[in-house]
């Protein structure tokens, strides 16, 4: 049996599968090109659109790290393409800038879905008797 997600748990699972999506290109960069580049970058604005949706939800302390993660993936999404040449070296440049961008995401939704455990954690703390 599974556990269940929050929508917060699914976005970070989400930027960690970009984040080794990214990976995989590198790892593959000889034969990258900049289309698997462009489809990248949908994927991570896709992923913006849906967590700029899931922060108006959100508690504040929430709601901060998913904004973060947010303004980390429309600059990923926003890379600017170099048209005058698709050479390696910038398919790489390109591909590392992602990596990093969907990295520092994953790292702000992952201390986002901390906040929300916690916080559960917190309401759902037996409450101290004063004798």
């Amino acid at each position: 049996m599974t556990k269940p997600q929050t929508t917060v748990e699914r976005a970070r699972y989400d930027a960690q599968e970009l984040h080794k999506k990214i990976n995989a290109n590198i790892s593959k960069a000889d034969h990258a090109t900049w289309a698997e580049v462009k489809a990248i970058q949908a994927d991570i604005s896709a992923l913006g659109a849906r967590m700029k949706v899931l922060a108006e939800d959100q508690a504040d302390a929430v709601k901060s790290g998913i904004k973060v993660a947010i303004t980390r993936m429309e600059a990923a999404g926003a890379l600017v393409e170099d048209k005058a040449t698709a050479a390696k070296d910038g398919v790489k440049r390109a591909n590392a800038a992602l990596l990093e961008s969907a990295h520092r995401a994953a790292t702000s939704l992952s201390a986002a879905v901390a906040a929300d455990r916690t916080k559960l954690a917190l309401a759902i703390a037996p409450k101290k008797v004063v004798a």
